[in-house]
């Protein structure tokens, strides 16, 4: 068997795990999309309880009601920054992924590039031996063709 053709093998198992990896970096930037959302719809949520609550102040609520709010103010900060982080670490599994992704592909294509080198050095071997086997058959002809010359002389 050639090395271009047990190198198919090779090639074929290069290509499955880079697009294993593809999928893998598409997964990574949805989860990282979802959590982007959320963080946005958590601050948007933040911003608007927020201006809501500073219009209630000014119309004087009772002190019970403004540490309800505050509490709560204060558990939806927590929340927003929780949800920063869940961001950063999805941004930062994207990269990483990104980066396997970008591997398995570097792979992938120099494993091609030596499989394509591999056909090009098969088919100069090949065309070295057709034209070795035309010059045999050339210089037997012209052997021939002398023999004949002499024999008929």
């Amino acid at each position: 068997m050639k090395k271009s053709q047990r190198m198919q093998t090779v090639n074929s198992l290069a290509d499955r795990k880079e697009q294993e990896q593809a999928k893998r970096f598409a997964k990574s930037q949805k989860h990282h999309e979802h959590q982007q959302k959320k963080y946005d719809e958590l601050k948007q949520y933040y911003r608007e309880y927020a201006d809501a609550s500073q219009i209630q102040t000014a119309q004087a609520l009772d002190v019970h009601r403004l540490q309800e709010t505050r509490h709560f103010m204060s558990k939806l900060a927590q929340a927003v920054a929780q949800q920063s982080e869940a961001v950063e670490r999805a941004e930062a599994n994207v990269a990483n992924e990104r980066q396997r992704w970008l591997d398995s592909r570097c792979r992938a294509m120099s494993l091609e590039k030596l499989t394509d080198r591999y056909r090009e050095q098969e088919q100069q071997q090949l065309n070295t031996e057709e034209q070795r086997q035309a010059d045999d058959l050339t210089s037997q002809r012209f052997v021939w063709s002398a023999r004949q010359s002499t024999n008929m002389a």
